[in-house]
């Protein structure tokens, strides 16, 4: 059953049916029980909508990797498709921006990236408990290392690899999940296709 009914929530049909689908692609994505954990967390919170905004639309020159990325996950059985189509019908209404705290950031990595905040400080929802955005990335860019205190989540739906400290990296998968624990460092980089995932963070 759809949130919104439940809850008589005045979200928009785009912005529920992403949260929805984003929350069935970390339930199937058979995470182990501290990622599913978190997730319940998050999407528990989630059933008390934040204050809708209406931000003026902005893109980078990295969007242009979002279609052949939809494609991809649109492509993939299952939950991921739904996440593809909600993704889809919300991306044109995103204020997609680069990376925090990368002014020194290599010229061609600004190009080559973009995030978007959903939910969130100055998301399409506003609200400073929890946090749902989307990454797009170029064919082989690079995200550099980082961490932040809060708790992360990636819906993970392209073929990509991902890093925590010096491990090696590893390929999720299509459907598949990554936990990054409070302060741990971690990286992500683009195969051969755009990278496309969806993060949610507990706390802000």
């Amino acid at each position: 059953m759809n949130l919104a009914e439940v809850f008589d929530m005045e979200r928009t049909f785009e912005l529920q049916s992403f949260i929805d689908a984003t929350q069935d692609v970390i339930s199937a994505s058979g995470a182990g029980e501290d990622a599913l954990a978190l997730g319940d967390r998050i999407f528990h919170a989630a059933e008390n909508p934040g204050d809708q905004k209406d931000y003026q639309e902005k893109y980078l020159p990295a969007c242009a990797n979002i279609s052949q990325a939809l494609a991809l996950a649109r492509a993939h059985p299952g939950p991921v498709t739904e996440l593809g189509e909600a993704i889809k019908r919300l991306a044109s209404k995103l204020r997609w921006t680069r990376r925090p705290n990368g002014d020194n950031d290599d010229p061609t990595f600004k190009s080559q990236h973009a995030n978007a905040l959903v939910v969130g400080p100055q998301g399409l929802e506003e609200r400073s408990d929890i946090q749902i955005g989307i990454t797009v990335m170029a064919p082989h860019a690079h995200y550099p290392n980082h961490h932040h205190q809060p708790e992360e989540i990636y819906a993970v739906l392209s073929p990509s690899q991902w890093r925590q400290n010096d491990d090696p990296w590893h390929s999720p998968g299509i459907g598949g999940v990554v936990h990054n624990v409070p302060n741990v460092v971690h990286s992500m980089r683009a195969t051969d296709t755009p990278l496309l995932a969806v993060w949610c963070l507990s706390g802000s």
